[in-house]
Order: C-alpha cells, then sequence, then structure tokens
C-alpha cells in the first residue's frame, strides 16, 4: 500500500478505534455519573439511621404538634431542595412540549425532531438528578439533625392537601408522596405516639382519638393521617409557617421525598 492510501487508512483505523473506545467508555461513564451521587446517598441515609432510627422509628410529640424548632428545622432542607425542584420541572416541561405536537394538526417534522432530542437529553439526565435530590436531602437531614422519620411525619402533616390532591398535569415521577411502605412507616409513628400519650397518663378521650386515627389507615391502605383534617394542635403548629411551606411544595419531586434508596449489589434500589 504506498502512503498516501496507508494515511487514509490509518485515519480510519484511528477514527475506528476512538468510535469502539468511546462505546466502551461512554456507558462505564454515564454509569458512574448515575450510581455515584446515589451511593453516597445511600451512606448518608445510613448515617441518618445510625443517628436518629429507621423511618418508621420516630415518636410524634404527645400532642403531635411540631415544635417551632422543629419546623425551622423541616424548612431548611425543604429550602435546600428548592434549588433541585427547577431541574425536574425544567424536564417535565421538555416532555410537555413534545407532547402539545399531539393537539397540532401541521407539525413540522425538524421541530419534532429537534424537541425529541432535547427532551432525549432530559431524560438522559434523570438519573443523576434523582440520585443528587437524594444525596442533597440525606445530607440536609445530616445537618438539620433531623431524621427521615421525622422528616416525612412532619411533611405529611404539612402538605396533607397537596398530596390529597395532586397536579393533573404531567409527573415525570409518580402521583404521589406516599406509597405503601411509607404509610406503614406513619401507622407506627401514630402507635408510637398513642403509647407516649398512655405512658404519660393523658385522658383516655386523647388515646382514643389516636387510635381511631390508626384503626382507619389500617383499614385503608391508601390512607394518609388525618385524612379529614388534622388536629387543631398540630394546625395551629403549622399555622405560622403556612405560607412559606406552601411556596416550597415542589410537585415534581413529591414522589421521591419520602422514599428510601438501598444498596442491592452494585445497583441502589428505591423503595
Amino acid at each position: 500500500m504506498d502512503e498516501k492510501h496507508w494515511g487514509c487508512a490509518k485515519q480510519t483505523a484511528i477514527g475506528c478505534a476512538v468510535l469502539i473506545a468511546l462505546a466502551i467508555i461512554l456507558p462505564i461513564a454515564l454509569g458512574v455519573m448515575m450510581i455515584s451521587p446515589f451511593n453516597r446517598a445511600v451512606e448518608a441515609r445510613n448515617a441518618l439511621e445510625q443517628k436518629f432510627g429507621p423511618q418508621e422509628a420516630f415518636v410524634p410529640s404527645p400532642s403531635g404538634a411540631p415544635t417551632p424548632n422543629r419546623v425551622e428545622a423541616f424548612l431548611e432542607v425543604r429550602r435546600t431542595l428548592a434549588v433541585t425542584c427547577a431541574d425536574f420541572r425544567q424536564a417535565e416541561e421538555q416532555v410537555r412540549q413534545l407532547e402539545r405536537f399531539d393537539d397540532q394538526d401541521e407539525v413540522s417534522r425538524m421541530a419534532v425532531l429537534k424537541q425529541a432530542l432535547s427532551t432525549s437529553r432530559s431524560m438522559m439526565g434523570m438519573g443523576p438528578l434523582i440520585g443528587n435530590f437524594y444525596e442533597t436531602r440525606n445530607q440536609s437531614l445530616l445537618d438539620a439533625e433531623m431524621g427521615l422519620g421525622e422528616y416525612t411525619y412532619i411533611y405529611v402533616l404539612a402538605y396533607r392537601d397537596q398530596i390529597l390532591d395532586p397536579p393533573e398535569d404531567l409527573q415525570l415521577l409518580g402521583p404521589g408522596a406516599t406509597n405503601r411502605r411509607v404509610r406503614r412507616a406513619l401507622v407506627s409513628m401514630l402507635e408510637h405516639q398513642l403509647q407516649g400519650l398512655r405512658d404519660a397518663g393523658a385522658d383516655e378521650s386523647e388515646a382514643t382519638v389516636i387510635e381511631t386515627e390508626i384503626a382507619a389507615l389500617t383499614e385503608d391502605a391508601d390512607r394518609i393521617p388525618w385524612q379529614e383534617g388534622t388536629p387543631q394542635a398540630i394546625t395551629d403548629a403549622l399555622a405560622p409557617y403556612r405560607e412559606e411551606l406552601d411556596s416550597l411544595h415542589c410537585p415534581a419531586t413529591a414522589p421521591l421525598e419520602l422514599m428510601l434508596n438501598e444498596k442491592r449489589g452494585p445497583a441502589v434500589e428505591t423503595l
């Protein structure tokens, strides 16, 4: 082969080698990008559980009302997570823009392709976004000296209306903030509260209210605590913070807020 043709073949060989290298390296790099924040999130959750116990172990006050300093700690976590909310909203908007083409009679093929590519890039970035969310949440809880159980309890009380009436528009990650595992954890919390009331020698009528709510939760696996309305003590405790609480609620990340991450071999499972 003369020098001229060897140069072309050499360039082609180098090009093929680069493509092969990219085909090998890119999936590995993407995998590392996705799994690293999940691994750090699991480490932070383990630290949370060592310090505060598992999610279901939280013991509410006898009245069920969080104190002002605990609501403030909850708000600190919410403020930190507000930064991640914008990223998830942007991803949802990309999907909405693609779906809008379904309602148009005449659609530019190039416009659809452009939007599809943009949406695909957003979807590829969802894994790292979700991992970053969990890492941020768990680390923020550690910084705020708040366990995931207490965070879950206050979240469900503070956002009862939003949980019961989620937005009708698109939610990429699912429709709700609670699943059956979370709701079982909430039942355990009320059982702890009930025991605390009895240990404190509270009036039996107060215990009966909690017993009735626990029974309702046990009979209806889809129910959340105080579905018909929170007790007055809880309403009063949250009232001074209502405006900021509502402003920091994020429907786009609601399905992630109370979930757990566990290591399953090389993968991380969300529960």
